[in-house]
Parts: C-alpha cells; sequence; structure tokens
C-alpha cells in the first residue's frame, strides 16, 4: 500500500511539474499557486514587493496567501507523543514495535496536519459549516472527556465488589441457564415454487433411495450431503447444521428429530422448502451455569449498567444547572422555519 502510495504521488507530482512546464509561457506560477496555498498577484504589485521577498531568503517558500504569517502545523515529538499517548493499549504497542508501521503512522499525520496548515492558508475553517462542525466535535470529545472522568471518580475502584456480583446471580440464575441442545445434520432437496404432489413424490423417492442406500452401506451421509445436498451453508460440513437449540427448531423438523436415536436417520421429512433427510446427534441437557463460569460477564454488565446511570444522571444535572431554552411551542416554530427555508 505505501508503495502505491509513494507511486500516485510520484504521478502527482510530475503532473504539477508538467502543468507548470506548459504554463509557463504564459506567466510564471508556482506549485503553490496551483494547490491553492498563495494567489496569483498583478505583475505592478510583484514587483514592488520583489526585493522584500529576495531580502527573505530562498529557502523561505512557506509563506501563505497574502503574504500572512499563518503558522505551519509541525509534527514534533510533543505531538507524536500526544498521538502514542491517546491510542489503546494493543494499538500503542503494535505501533511501537514496528518501525515500518511507526514511520507509515507518523508520515500520514504529517500529511495530515499539511493538509490542515493548506486548509487554515486558504481560510477554510472561516466557513460557517465548516466552523460550526469543528467546534462540534471538539464539544463532542470534550463532553464524553468529562462523562468518563466523572463516572470514574463515581465508581468504586473494585466495583463491582464479589458481593455484589454474587448477589446479582442469585437474583437472576434464569439468565444464566443454557437450553437444551441438539447436534443436527441435514441433506435437503429443494422444491420449486409451485410444486405438485407428483415433484413432491419423486423427491420423497430420490430420499428414499438415499437414506436405504447409507443403511446397507454403499454409501456415506457426508458424502451424499457434500455431492447433492441443495442447503449451501451445511453441505460443505457434510450436511452438519450445527448445535441448535431445541426450543428454536421448526415443529416439523423438532417431532422427528427427538424421536430418533443419536446417529439414526429420519425418514424424508416435509417443509415449506424441500425435503430433508435428518441425521440426530447428541443431545444437551438444558443447565444452569456456575458463578465461577459467568463472572467476568457479570462484572462487565454491572459495570456498564452503572455507566449508563451516571451518565444520565449527569445529564439530568447538568441540564439543571446549566437549562436551555427549548420549549414545545419554540421547536414547532423552528421546525416549522426550517422546513419553509429547505422547500
Amino acid at each position: 500500500m505505501l508503495k502505491n502510495i509513494k507511486t500516485l504521488s510520484a504521478i502527482l507530482f510530475i503532473g504539477l511539474i508538467f502543468i507548470v512546464s506548459q504554463t509557463s509561457q504564459v506567466a510564471a506560477i508556482s506549485v503553490k499557486e496551483l494547490l491553492g496555498l498563495e494567489k496569483t498577484e498583478p505583475e505592478e504589485k510583484k514587483k514592488t514587493i520583489s526585493s522584500q521577498k529576495e531580502s527573505k531568503g530562498k529557502g523561505d517558500w512557506a509563506q501563505t496567501a497574502n503574504n500572512n504569517a499563518t503558522q505551519n502545523q509541525q509534527v514534533d515529538l510533543d505531538y507524536v507523543s500526544l498521538l502514542i499517548a491517546n491510542m489503546n493499549g494493543q494499538e500503542r504497542s503494535k505501533i511501537l514495535e514496528d518501525s515500518n508501521l511507526f514511520k507509515q503512522v507518523i508520515e500520514s499525520e504529517a500529511n495530515n496536519q499539511s493538509t490542515v496548515s493548506a486548509a487554515i492558508a486558504n481560510k477554510v475553517e472561516q466557513d460557517r459549516n465548516v466552523e460550526f462542525l469543528m467546534r462540534r466535535g471538539a464539544e463532542n470529545i470534550l463532553r464524553e472527556a468529562y462523562l468518563n472522568r466523572l463516572v470514574a471518580s463515581k465508581l468504586p475502584e473494585n466495583f463491582p465488589s464479589n458481593e455484589q456480583i454474587s448477589e446479582y446471580f442469585e437474583s437472576n440464575k434464569q439468565q444464566f441457564v443454557v437450553p437444551e441442545r441438539i447436534h443436527v445434520w441435514q441433506i435437503f432437496f429443494k422444491k420449486s415454487e409451485k410444486a405438485d404432489a407428483k415433484e413432491i413424490a419423486a423427491l420423497k423417492k430420490k430420499a428414499n433411495k438415499i437414506i436405504s442406500d447409507i443403511k446397507k452401506g454403499n454409501t456415506d451421509y457426508s458424502n451424499i450431503a457434500l455431492s447433492q445436498s441443495e442447503h449451501e451453508q451445511s453441505k460443505a460440513l457434510g450436511g452438519y447444521m450445527g448445535l441448535l437449540k431445541t426450543g428454536d427448531l421448526l415443529p416439523e423438523m423438532k417431532g422427528p428429530l427427538l424421536k430418533l436415536k443419536e446417529g439414526e436417520l429420519s425418514k424424508p421429512v416435509e417443509s415449506e422448502s424441500g425435503i430433508h433427510i435428518l441425521k440426530r446427534g447428541k443431545i444437551l441437557q438444558a443447565e444452569t451455569l456456575e458463578l465461577s463460569q459467568v463472572k467476568p460477564q457479570i462484572r462487565q454488565l454491572l459495570v456498564k449498567q452503572a455507566n449508563t446511570q451516571l451518565r444520565s444522571a449527569i445529564f439530568t444535572q447538568a441540564r439543571k444547572e446549566y437549562p436551555q431554552d427549548i420549549s414545545d411551542k419554540k421547536l414547532e416554530e423552528w421546525r416549522l422555519r426550517l422546513k419553509t427555508n429547505t422547500n
């Protein structure tokens, strides 16, 4: 990917040089002008300030539009330190361990900051909509930082305690019941949308022949599923449908399956979609999980609930201390005015 970026950059740079060379006979133009980083000036004005430009030195090429001194957004060690510090631990470790990845990340940031400098030089941030979106983005970050800090300060360090976790488990054991499940296989033959009795009879005859061949040992269930079943998801697995909750099975499947012994094949079973040859696997009985098995999930759940409740309380209190004047009457007036303006 980095190679492609370098290639594209080279093509764009060559293209810019080509444009400059083609327009040099008409008027002198710089790459900065093509990128919108400075405005062209009348020849007379250029002459009057040429001596000033020369006095600044040949290397001072980073002047902005109208010769104003807009500061270039620099990527330095302080900036990179803050960038890395605000990553999650896994991402931070990955980037710092890989010099090539680190370089790619910082190069990307450098591109971003240079583009921001170009945008500022062209006063894009002064656009009312852009200014609003920038402010709103900053406010969102500020709000989340405030909420996270306040929530963290209100939650005890050891929350939830082992006692709180145990209490929740005992009061909500029904949430930690694993229902009865069953391993299921099938070979499926699809019937047409307007299948008549003749077509269905033919499919059942085909299914009965396969069942007979499997029982005689002339063929293997998984091979037939792989070569002939018309259920794409299970055929690649030899007809295996998975470990399914018994309560979730369709009635026309559940009855025949539960009558079978483990490893036994059903007779052809008809459903709305087609004909099934079912094979029953092991049934796993319903069980209630132990506290030790679900303790991490309960801890995560209680922290999430506490966060939600605290954030809601913070919003409520903030609205009381810093009220907003948005009555129903005013809201309806705004809506109608905006609706009229956009139509």
